[in-house]
């Protein structure tokens, strides 16, 4: 939760779909209790009151009340202290420091991300270069290769 620089990285203007389903968990207790939870949306919602009206499920830390307060504080500190905005502006210096400092190694194929959720992809030289100009990764490079042999071994 935040950690892209909206409380949900669904959120993001870059992100053109809200789901139906969302499971929470880590960033609610943020680390001083054990809590998990899981949002619907009014479509859900609806569905179930058409039906049965139920929603069967269970969770490990179901109504435990001193998770459930832990996790309240944890939302007002996140909303008081505007920590979802400072994931933004941090991870603009963050995406211009790793774009200065880590994306020219040799090894380093691409860094891309959002707020303080950002990817390294390595490769395994310089030359591995896709046609619009991005470095590929050592693992996409791996799977070409091993199609080629399948497919060489099939003829």
């Amino acid at each position: 939760m935040g950690r892209t620089g909206t409380m949900h990285a669904w959120q993001s203007p870059l992100v053109d779909i809200t789901p139906d389903i969302q499971t929470i968990g880590k960033g609610l207790g943020g680390g001083y209790a054990p809590v998990a939870g899981v949002l619907i949306s009014r479509k859900v919602t609806d569905t179930l009151f058409a039906g049965t009206g139920g929603f069967a499920h269970g969770q490990t830390y179901q109504g435990h009340p001193v998770s459930c307060r832990a996790a309240l504080e944890v939302l007002r500190v996140i909303q008081d202290e505007k920590l979802v905005e400072n994931v933004t502006a941090m991870g603009e210096k963050l995406e211009q420091l790793l774009k200065q400092l880590v994306l020219p190694l040799p090894h380093v194929g691409n860094v891309r991300g959002k707020g303080l959720f950002w990817g390294v992809s390595t490769i395994e030289s310089q030359h591995q270069l896709s046609t619009d100009g991005d470095r590929l990764s050592l693992s996409r490079t791996r799977q070409q290769r091993s199609r080629l042999t399948q497919r060489i071994m099939l003829r």
